[in-house]
C-alpha cells in the first residue's frame, strides 16, 4: 500500500512563514523604537514648524537686527524691505517687531523730550558750572571791589577804567599783593582816578601817595608812569579810555595792541587790566590771565575759555570775577581748597 501523504491546504505555509517572520520582526523592532522614542523626545531640536509664539529669544528680534545693522550687513532703509518681503510667512513675527517698534518709538520720543529739558536748563546748572560759581561765590571779586569807587565800578565811566588801568599797572611789579592792594585803595582815596586831579597832581605829591601806601620799592617809577598815563589819555583818547577800544572796532588783539603802548605795562598788566576791563568791556571777554588760566587747569576747570564762558551763560561780569577768584586763590595758596570744592 502506497504512503499518501496528507492534504495541505495550498497557501497555508506561505502565510503561517511570512506572518512568523512578520512577528518576529516586530517582536525585534519594537523595544529599540520605544528605546529611542525617550531620548530622542529629550535631544531632537525643536521641530522647525513650531509656532512663532513658541520660539526662544523671541522678543530679541530687533536687538539682533541691530547688530546686524551695526556690523553694516545691511542698511537701515533695508530693513523694513526685507522685512516685508517675508511679511506673508512671518505675520506673528512682525507682530512682535511692530510692538517692538512702537516700544522703541516710545522710547525715543522720551529721550527727546529729555534732551529738550536738558537743552532749556541753564548752562550754569552743569556740574562744572556749579563749581564756578562756588569758587566765584567764595574767593571772586569785582574790579575795584573794596575801594571808594566800588559801586560805580561797572558802569564803564572814564574813571573807573583809569582806576582799572593804574591798578595793573602796580599789580604788575613784584611787590606783595597787600601792599599793593593798600596802594590802589590809597590813590582813589585821594582821587587820582580822576584824570584831571592825577594830572594836576606834582611829580613829588603822587610818590608821596604811593609810599604811604606802602609802595615804596617802587614809588618813583610808579609816580613816573602815573604821569605819562595822564599824557597817553589825554593825548590820544581826549581822557577816556573807551575810546581806546572804539578805536580797536573792538577787537580784542587790537585792544592789547593800544593797551600795550602805555608806559609801563608789559605783557602781565594788560592781562590783569583785561581780568578787570572785560566786565564792562564785553568784547574782551571771555578773558583769564595766563597765570590763572594755569590754575585753572590745576583745580579741573580747564583751559576752554569758550567752555569755561558757556557754563557761566557769557556773563562777563562772573568771568571778570572768576579771573580774579582764581588769581587771589593763587596768591593765598588757597588753590587746594578750589580743588576741594
Amino acid at each position: 500500500m502506497k504512503y499518501k501523504p496528507p492534504e495541505v491546504e495550498e497557501g497555508q505555509d506561505t502565510d503561517d512563514v511570512a506572518s512568523t517572520s512578520k512577528r518576529k520582526r516586530e517582536a525585534e523592532e519594537t523595544p529599540t523604537v520605544e528605546e529611542k522614542s525617550t531620548d530622542e523626545a529629550e535631544t531632537q531640536p525643536p521641530n522647525k514648524a513650531a509656532k512663532p509664539d513658541e520660539i526662544p529669544g523671541l522678543d530679541d528680534v530687533d536687538d539682533d537686527l541691530a547688530f546686524l545693522d551695526d556690523d553694516g550687513e545691511f542698511e537701515e532703509g533695508d530693513l523694513d524691505e526685507d522685512l516685508s518681503e517675508e511679511e506673508e510667512g512671518n505675520e506673528p513675527i512682525q507682530e512682535v517687531e511692530q510692538e517692538e517698534r512702537g516700544g522703541e518709538d516710545e522710547e525715543e520720543e522720551e529721550n527727546e523730550d529729555t534732551d529738550n529739558k536738558d537743552a532749556g536748563k541753564s548752562p550754569g546748572k552743569s556740574p562744572s558750572g556749579e563749581k564756578l560759581q562756588k569758587t566765584i561765590d567764595k574767593y571772586g571779586r569785582g574790579p575795584l571791589e573794596g575801594t571808594a569807587i566800588e559801586g560805580k565800578a561797572l558802569t564803564g565811566s572814564p574813571d573807573t577804567i583809569l582806576a582799572m588801568l593804574f591798578e595793573a599797572m602796580l599789580k604788575s611789579k613784584p611787590i606783595s599783593h597787600d601792599l599793593t592792594d593798600r596802594t590802589i585803595h590809597k590813590l582813589i582815596d585821594v582821587g587820582y582816578h580822576d584824570i584831571q586831579k592825577l594830572g594836576d597832581a606834582t611829580w613829588e605829591e603822587r610818590a608821596m601817595v604811593l609810599k604811604d601806601g606802602g609802595y615804596n620799592r617802587y614809588r618813583e617809577q610808579g609816580s613816573t608812569n602815573l604821569g605819562a598815563l595822564v599824557e597817553f589819555v589825554n593825548e590820544k583818547y581826549d581822557g577816556d579810555l573807551n575810546n581806546l577800544i572804539k578805536k580797536a572796532d573792538y577787537d580784542r588783539q587790537k585792544t592789547k595792541e593800544l593797551v600795550h603802548e602805555v608806559k609801563g605795562l608789559g605783557d602781565l598788566g594788560v592781562e590783569l587790566f583785561f581780568n578787570n576791563v572785560q566786565s564792562v568791556w564785553p568784547s574782551i571777554a571771555p578773558f583769564i590771565d595766563s597765570r590763572s588760566l594755569q590754575t585753572a587747569k590745576d583745580v579741573g576747570f580747564g583751559t576752554d575759555l569758550d567752555a569755561i564762558y558757556t557754563d557761566l551763560e557769557k556773563d562777563s561780569v562772573r568771568m571778570c570775577r572768576l579771573a580774579n577768584a582764581l588769581s587771589a586763590a593763587r596768591l593765598e595758596r588757597r588753590v587746594g581748597d578750589l580743588m576741594a570744592i
